[in-house]
């Protein structure tokens, strides 16, 4: 089966995508455990209050920012910054036929009319602000060099193969989105621990690291960090 092409649509409330988003965060578990870095996340999504209300808000403030800067361009910049407020979620997604839908998804889509399907499969979220434990090596928003900060950043694994390449495909999106408001910069962070094989991936991608930070978890142990950046040429 060859691979299908991605559409992109923003994330909203209205389309229940912070449900989908948790779903496809669970996903995340099993693939990770599979790849030796069970300790990026160890907790599933769905069961922590914390991580539904932080997607729900993410989508929330995306749609009142749509609402409020339906167009990326240099009109909403502020002295040269992006609002503060400023957020936007993506859904990637795939249109195929009912016979090629994955196993782990075909209760999901088999019930609904029509001989073709289209499954959300990567998901991004986009701020102007660097999150708050990032702030050892970005500041919350750069007066010299303004950015724009991936906040989030997932594939739904349960898609399998579909999903293959909607990140890089997202990260094409957030690019633009950069130029698309006058700016330079995308930044953003990852774990970096395993052999630091995610910063690899965003490395790959452009993104280059240009700090560690640890987040502490307890007593005895953190949450390895590295922030990454690209910059438009």
């Amino acid at each position: 089966m060859a691979q299908a092409s991605f559409k992109f649509r923003p994330a909203t409330l209205a389309a229940n995508d912070d449900s989908w988003f948790v779903e496809a965060w669970d996903s995340t578990l099993p693939y990770l455990a599979s790849i030796g870095s069970t300790s990026q996340w160890r907790y599933i999504p769905s069961q922590l209050p914390g991580a539904v209300d932080k997607v729900k808000k993410l989508i929330a403030d995306s749609d009142i920012s749509a609402a409020k800067y339906p167009v990326s361009s240099p009109d909403i910049l502020k002295n040269g910054q992006p609002p503060l407020d400023w957020t936007k979620a993506y859904v990637a997604s795939v249109e195929i036929s009912k016979e090629d839908v994955p196993n782990a998804l075909r209760d999901k889509y088999l019930s609904t009319e029509g001989d073709t399907v289209t499954i959300p499969v990567g998901a991004m979220v986009l701020q102007a602000t660097s999150p708050q434990y990032t702030r050892t090596v970005i500041p919350e928003q750069d007066e010299r060099e303004p950015f724009v900060y991936l906040v989030f950043l997932m594939t739904d694994h349960r898609a399998g193969g579909l999903a293959k390449g909607s990140g890089s495909a997202l990260l094409t999106i957030a690019k633009q989105e950069v130029t698309k408001l006058g700016l330079a910069r995308l930044c953003g962070d990852c774990w970096r621990g395993n052999g630091r094989k995610l910063v690899g991936y965003y490395d790959g991608q452009g993104l280059k690291a240009i700090g560690d930070f640890d987040v502490p978890k307890s007593e005895d142990e953190v949450w390895e960090g590295a922030v990454t950046e690209w910059r438009a040429a």
